[in-house]
């Protein structure tokens, strides 16, 4: 993981333990200020591929880190 995906991941992380559901982009791209919404959902759906985050299927571009569990 590089450190500004590790960047990505403790926002999320944050987060879920703050409001209990995953950040959209422009949440995420808020907190770290950055520019690109691209650059911010490409590094969100890499920290999935490399196992450290879980896309939601039934929520819409929802992202959680891996050990959080969502109970509805």
């Amino acid at each position: 993981m590089t450190p500004r995906q590790k960047e990505v991941y403790m926002v999320i992380e944050e987060f879920w333990k703050r409001y209990g559901y995953g950040p959209s982009v422009d949440e995420v791209m808020y907190v770290m200020n950055a520019k690109g919404r691209g650059n911010i959902h490409r590094m969100m759906k890499r920290l999935v591929e490399l196992g450290h985050c879980k896309s939601m299927p039934d929520k819409a571009r929802t992202y959680r880190p891996k050990g959080v569990r969502m109970y509805l």
